[in-house]
């Protein structure tokens, strides 16, 4: 029987599975040596248990070094094709060329042959059975881009075994590492970010998809937004995606035909790393973007893939990365609280402008990609070789993914990671743009929310912060925005005026005023300000 391998480990004894074969009769190279039978004649003796023709048989095959069992329980085998796919092997139909091109077999009864293939009766058996599935060595993916183990080192040719979810057949040559970061900055340095934070949150979200087999069902969304059409949201997420490639969806209101763009991309492409809802637009109707489907994917360790239409269910480990592209749509609060935000704001006609690197999406980044890998990777090893620290000040719901992250980018010295992550919050929520509009006139008072409703009103700030259904008199708008201010209490808010970019902590107290009897009272507190940059004498 075969042993299961130690965590972490490459087993040589399968790198074969990268090397070259001897030509195809089409004169085709193939990516696998070719499996030769085992010459001595396997017998199956129908005097014996079935258990024990069942292991028997497995270890013969799982000898062959090119079937792998599947990951879920009862789910059969998985069969390397030459071209370095896979074919799962779930039927005994599918099972029975499998072991007639690999084991010579003959059934035997009392000494005497009987047939030279196996029952279809033991051959659906085995394959929902541990005696036979057990021989052979789990495989939860296989690849051709490099990928990192639990421990953060890089898989190498052949078969990696990092534990349960990091059972890897990495079909590709030694990655290579760089010291350099020449390459990234060329590219970060022609791109208009709208802060240094969003500047370095393209490189986290980079990061984020060249170590997307860790934290599953922890990894953020990636929303890249813009202030004009054609001012490279695309192309960041291009440049995010790098070696482990994309595919765009439209994206939809309706939660179930989005799901089903979702689902069909997956399944036509399920190498690729990074689903993309690309230039995503509000209808008329819709108040923000938002998807029920997206928010339970991103959290879902291992997500159920399935839509009408679309063929069977499948379920997988949630090894991708999301992202939503968007000019003047607004994000809903639940997708931007799962979100790894990054906002750019180009000055003058981006249509006439000539980089310095070229055509950054069309050009630099397809001819330099495996540059750009290197040197992400060149930053992960300089952050293993500090002692793997992590950025204790990171401030996010997917808490494990931010402190490695923003740990990596702080060893390589990026600043401001997810220093745009309030603001954007803000920006991008109806609600909380208000609230922070409305904290903004009148910071640190406090007021009942009597006055906050009145405050709204001649602001102009009704309809952004207080509900429909509370809107028809003082009375109702006093109670709705009370509700309002309350959910948000202790919230951060970052809110640019003509001259100042505030940040405001909502504050809820039950406060005496001039005498009066205590009620509650609300008070947007700055706790922060910082002037905005002037863009320069624009005097005649």
């Amino acid at each position: 029987m075969s042993t299961a391998p130690n965590a972490g480990n490459n087993h040589d004894h399968h790198t074969h599975h990268t090397e070259n074969s001897q030509s195809k009769k089409d004169g085709q190279a193939a990516k696998f040596k070719v499996v030769r039978p085992q010459e001595s004649v396997f017998l199956w003796d129908e005097d014996l248990p079935p258990a024990a023709n069942y292991e028997a048989l497995g270890e013969r095959l799982a000898a062959c070094d090119d079937l792998f069992r599947n990951p879920l329980h009862g789910e059969g085998l998985r069969l390397i094709l030459p071209d370095g796919k896979s074919k799962l092997i779930t039927k005994g139909a599918d099972l029975a060329p499998v072991i007639v091109d690999r084991v010579p077999l003959l059934v035997v009864r009392d000494g005497k042959t009987k047939a030279s293939m196996v029952p279809a009766a033991h051959l659906n058996a085995m394959l929902q059975a541990e005696k036979f599935l057990g021989q052979f060595w789990h495989l939860d993916s296989i690849t051709s881009v490099p990928m990192y183990l639990p421990d953060f080192t890089l898989t190498r040719p052949g078969y990696n075994d990092g534990g349960m979810g990091h059972r890897i057949l990495y079909q590709g040559e030694r990655p290579q590492v760089s010291n350099s970061l020449s390459t990234i900055n060329q590219f970060l340095d022609v791109m208009d970010w709208d802060s240094n934070a969003d500047r370095t949150n393209a490189v986290a979200a980079a990061l984020t998809v060249m170590l997307r087999n860790h934290w599953a069902g922890g990894k953020p969304v990636i929303v890249a937004t813009a202030t004009k059409s054609h001012a490279g949201k695309d192309t960041v997420i291009t440049f995010a995606a790098g070696l482990a490639g994309s595919v765009s969806i439209s994206y939809q209101a309706t939660n179930w035909a989005l799901q089903r763009d979702f689902v069909g991309a997956v399944k036509t492409s399920p190498d690729d790393g990074v689903v993309v809802a690309e230039n995503a637009r509000l209808d008329r109707r819709d108040r923000c973007i938002a998807s029920a489907f997206l928010e339970r994917f991103a959290t879902d360790p291992q997500p159920l893939l399935f839509s009408t239409g679309t063929g069977a269910p499948v379920r997988r480990r949630n090894d991708l990365v999301l992202a939503i592209s968007t000019n003047f749509g607004t994000v809903s609060e639940d997708l931007m609280n799962r979100a790894l935000p990054i906002h750019l704001s180009p000055v003058g006609d981006v249509a006439s402008r000539k980089p310095s690197i070229g055509n950054p999406r069309h050009e630099f980044l397809p001819a330099n990609k495996e540059q750009i890998a290197a040197e992400l990777r060149g930053m992960i090893a300089r952050w293993i070789a500090a002692g793997q620290p992590d950025d204790l000040d990171a401030r996010h719901p997917f808490g494990p993914w931010a402190k490695v992250v923003g740990g990596i980018l702080r060893v390589s010295g990026f600043t401001d990671f997810l220093g745009n992550y309030g603001q954007r919050k803000t920006t991008d929520d109806p609600v909380r743009r208000g609230l922070g509009l409305l904290g903004a006139a009148h910071h640190d008072e406090w007021l009942g929310a009597a006055a906050w409703a009145k405050s709204a009103v001649d602001l102009g700030l009704t309809k952004a912060v207080i509900p429909e259904a509370e809107r028809e008199n003082e009375i109702s708008r006093t109670r709705g925005i009370g509700k309002v201010l309350s959910a948000h209490d202790q919230e951060a808010f970052l809110v640019e005026t003509d001259a100042l970019r505030l940040t405001l902590r909502l504050e809820k107290a039950r406060r005496r005023r001039d005498g009066s009897e205590p009620q509650v009272r609300y008070c947007f507190v700055k706790v922060g300000s910082q002037p905005l940059p002037v863009d320069g004498d624009q005097s005649p």
